[in-house]
C-alpha cells in the first residue's frame, strides 16, 4: 500500500499547473538562443502586415538573488526578429533602455547576432555598442545589427540587474510591428509575490502558475516536503501592431503592457498595502522636495524683499514679480526631474538647472513673499499619462508649482523661458499632477487657462486691378504665440522679420513699414503687432478677372492628420483660438459672388465662417475655437473635417469678376 502511495504522490507532485487566464490551444514555444529554425528563413511578409520586420519571439525571465544584504531582480531578455526589408533603418537599430539613476539598473551581459539565409552568423562586438544618456533617469544601449539583409534573422539577449524590486519594468506586449509570440515568467522566491496589471490589451493572454517539485525526499505524507519552486507565466500570441499616429501623447500610452507591483513580502509573506497614500509617504521619506525647499534661505529672503518693495500691491502682482525674477535668471538645462539637490544660489546664478531645481526655488521665493505655494509632481507628455490604478512614484518625472491666492489657483513652471504664471510648456499640459502640501496632498488637472494658442488678426486692405494688395494689419497674440514672439525678440529677430515670420511667412517679397510691437515686456498682457504692408501680384490676373486667395494670413497648408481613419485618441498640443477678420476694398467695377456662412461644431471645437459682402467690398471672418486638448477617436472624423475645411480655404481662390 505504501509503495503505491509513493508512486501516486511522485506522479502528481512533480508539476502542478494552475491556469488563471485564457487558455491556448498550444503554449508559446521556447526559443533557444542561437538555434534558428529553417521556418524563420522561409517566412514571408503577409500582404495584411506589410511591415519591414516582425518580432517572432519576445521573452523575459525574471528571478531574484541576494546580494550585499539586498535583493536583486535579474531580468533576462531574449528577442528574435525576422527582417523583410533591410532598408528600413528601424529594422536593424536596437535600443535597450535601463534606469541608471542611483544605480537602480545595470546591464550585465549582452549578445547579439545576425543570421543570414546563407548560414553565416555575424555578431555584435563591444565596439559596436554605445551608451546614450536620455535624461536624468534613463540611459540607452544602442547598436546597429551587422550585415542585415532581406530575409535575415536577428537575435539578441541581455540581462538587467535591478535593485528596486517594489515594482518591475513594464513588459510591453505590443510594438509598432506585429509580435508572434510573447512570454514572461517570474520565478518567485518564497518571500515575495507580485500583483499584475494589464493595460491596453484585449487579446488572449494566458496566465498560469507552475509549481515545480525538485526535491528528492520520498513522497510520503508523513515526511515534511520542501516548498516547490513557484513560477508565474504570461503568454500571448499573434499580437497586432500599434501604429504611430499624429497628435498623440506618447505611443507607450496605447501599447499593450503588463505592469507589476510587489504585493507580498517577508517570511512568512505579509500582504503589502499599495495606494497613493503609501506612495506619498515614501516620497516624504526618501525624495521629498520640501526638504530641499527648506534649505533655500536665500531664495526665501529674496521673495520677502520683493514683497516688501511692492508693499501695497496685490498678491497677484507680487507673484508676477517673483516669477519674473526667477524666470529671467535661471538657465533651464532641458532635464525634467521630480526632485533636485541643487542649491538656490546655483540656480539663481544661472547655472544649468533641471526643472525641479528651478521650481523648488520658486516655491521658496513665493513663500518668502507670503504666498501659499506647493510643489506639484507631474508626468510629462513623453513619459505618458499617470495611471491612477497603479500607485507608483516612478510615474512622476517632473515638478511644477501651484500657488493659491484667494480663491484662485495658479500653475507655473519658471524654467519655461519668457512665460508667466499659467503659461506652462505643452510637454507638461493636459495630464494630472500631485500637489504635495506639507501635511497633505491632492490631485489636480493641469490645464491652466493661459496655456493656449491665441491669435487674433484684423486686416484692412485694398486690392488693385493689377493684383497688388495693400493695407494695414493688427494682430494680438496670447499664450504660446506671445511666448514665442518674446523669445524671438530676445534672440535678436527684428520687428519686421518677426511680423513676417508670425503672419506673412508665405510672402518673401512683401513690403512692410511702420511696424509696431507692444507689450513685449508686459508679460501679463498679449503681444500686439501692427504694420502697413504691400504684396505685389497677390491676386493673379486672368481674362475673366482676378484669382484672389481669401486667407491672407492664418493659412493651413496641410491637414495635420493623415486620415481620414484613425484608431488612437487625439492629443493636441493645447487649446486653440484663431480669429481672422478681413475687410478688402475691391477695384472699381469688380465684384464677387457672396459665399455662404457655415459652421462646423462638435463637443470641444467650433469653426465658423461669416461672409458679409457689400458692393465694392469684401467683409469676411473665420474663427476656430478648440477649447480642449484631448479628443477620443470617435471625434476624429469631426476634427479631420474641421482641419480639412481650413486647408481647403487656404488653398482656394475666389474669382473677382471685372
Amino acid at each position: 500500500m505504501a509503495f503505491h502511495l509513493i508512486r501516486f504522490a511522485a506522479t502528481i507532485g512533480f508539476v502542478l499547473l494552475i491556469s488563471i487566464g485564457n487558455g491556448f490551444g498550444q503554449e508559446v514555444p521556447d526559443a533557444e538562443f542561437g538555434t534558428i529554425p529553417d521556418s524563420l528563413f522561409q517566412m514571408q511578409v503577409s500582404e495584411a502586415d506589410s511591415v519591414p520586420y516582425k518580432i517572432t519571439n519576445k521573452e523575459l525571465d525574471v528571478s531574484f538573488r541576494d546580494a550585499d544584504e539586498s535583493i536583486i531582480a535579474v531580468l533576462e531578455h531574449h528577442i528574435r526578429i525576422k527582417i523583410f526589408d533591410a532598408s528600413a533603418r528601424e529594422a536593424s537599430i536596437i535600443a535597450i533602455p535601463y534606469y541608471y539613476e542611483n544605480d537602480m539598473e545595470r546591464i550585465t551581459s549582452l549578445q547579439a547576432y545576425t543570421y543570414l539565409p546563407s548560414g553565416q552568423r555575424v555578431g555584435v562586438t563591444e565596439q559596436d555598442i554605445r551608451t546614450i544618456n536620455v535624461n536624468s533617469r534613463y540611459n540607452v544601449k544602442e547598436f546597429a545589427m551587422p550585415a542585415v539583409e532581406d530575409g535575415a534573422v536577428i537575435e539578441y539577449r541581455y540581462t538587467i540587474e535591478r535593485r528596486y524590486i517594489e515594482e518591475l519594468p513594464d513588459f510591453y506586449l505590443s510594438h509598432e510591428v506585429p509580435t508572434e509570440n510573447a512570454r514572461l515568467t517570474i520565478t518567485y522566491p518564497k518571500y515575495l509575490r507580485y500583483d499584475s496589471y494589464t493595460e491596453n490589451f484585449d487579446g488572449a493572454l494566458k496566465n498560469d502558475i507552475v509549481y515545480t517539485d525538485t526535491s528528492s525526499v520520498p513522497k510520503v505524507f508523513t515526511i515534511p516536503q520542501p516548498a516547490p519552486i513557484v513560477t508565474e507565466r504570461w503568454m500571448a500570441r499573434d499580437i497586432s501592431a500599434v501604429e504611430e499616429e499624429a497628435y498623440i501623447s506618447t505611443l507607450d500610452d496605447y501599447r499593450g503592457k503588463i505592469k507589476f507591483l510587489l504585493s507580498e513580502f517577508g517570511i512568512p509573506r505579509q500582504e503589502l498595502e499599495n495606494n497613493w497614500e503609501v506612495v506619498v509617504a515614501r516620497i516624504r521619506d526618501k525624495t521629498n522636495p520640501w526638504e530641499r525647499i527648506a534649505l533655500h534661505r536665500r531664495a526665501r529672503a529674496v521673495g520677502d524683499s520683493i514683497a516688501q518693495a511692492t508693499e501695497g500691491t496685490s498678491q497677484q502682482e507680487v507673484q508676477n514679480k517673483v516669477y519674473r525674477y526667477v524666470n529671467e535668471r535661471v538657465n533651464f538645462s532641458g532635464a525634467n526631474t521630480s526632485v533636485s539637490d541643487m542649491s538656490d544660489g546655483e540656480v539663481l546664478a544661472g547655472e544649468p538647472a533641471d526643472q525641479a531645481a528651478i521650481n523648488q526655488v520658486l516655491v521658496a521665493m513665493l513663500q518668502g513673499a507670503g504666498i501659499e505655494a506647493n510643489p506639484v509632481l507631474i508626468s510629462t507628455r513623453r513619459a505618458g499619462r499617470i495611471n491612477m490604478d497603479f500607485p507608483s512614484f516612478y510615474q512622476f518625472n517632473g515638478l511644477m508649482v501651484q500657488s493659491q491666492i484667494g480663491e484662485q489657483t495658479h500653475l507655473m513652471d519658471a524654467g519655461f523661458p519668457y512665460s508667466q504664471p499659467g503659461l506652462i510648456p505643452t510637454e507638461s499640459y493636459g495630464n494630472r499632477g500631485l500637489v504635495l502640501k506639507r501635511n497633505s496632498y491632492e490631485w489636480l488637472d493641469i490645464n491652466p487657462d493661459k496655456s493656449l494658442f491665441d491669435i487674433q488678426v484684423d486686416i484692412d486692405a485694398s486690392l488693385e486691378k493689377d493684383g497688388t494688395l495693400t493695407g494695414t494689419v493688427d494682430a494680438v497674440q496670447g499664450g504660446y504665440p506671445a511666448q514665442i514672439a518674446r523669445q524671438k525678440i530676445a534672440d535678436g529677430v527684428s520687428d519686421a522679420d518677426l511680423l513676417r515670420q508670425t503672419l506673412f511667412d508665405g510672402y518673401p517679397q512683401m513690403e512692410i513699414r511702420d511696424v509696431t510691437i507692444s507689450n513685449v515686456d508686459q508679460y501679463i498682457e498679449p503681444v500686439t503687432l501692427s504694420a502697413e504692408f504691400r504684396i505685389d501680384d497677390y491676386a493673379v490676373s486672368f481674362t475673366d478677372g482676378l484669382r484672389y486667395k481669401p486667407l491672407i494670413v492664418g493659412y493651413q497648408s496641410e491637414n495635420p492628420f493623415s486620415g481620414p481613419d484613425r484608431n488612437l485618441p487625439i492629443t493636441l498640443d493645447a487649446p486653440e483660438q484663431l480669429d481672422l477678420s478681413f475687410t478688402v476694398d475691391l477695384p472699381p467695377g469688380f465684384s464677387v459672388d457672396v459665399d455662404q456662412d457655415r459652421t462646423i461644431k462638435f463637443s470641444g471645437a467650433e469653426f465658423m465662417e461669416r461672409y458679409d459682402h457689400e458692393p465694392g467690398k469684401l467683409n469676411y471672418r473665420y474663427q476656430i475655437d478648440i477649447d480642449q486638448r484631448n479628443f477620443s477617436a470617435d471625434y476624429f472624423p469631426s476634427l479631420y473635417k474641421l482641419y480639412k475645411r481650413w486647408v481647403d480655404l487656404s488653398n482656394s481662390a475666389w474669382l473677382i469678376k471685372n
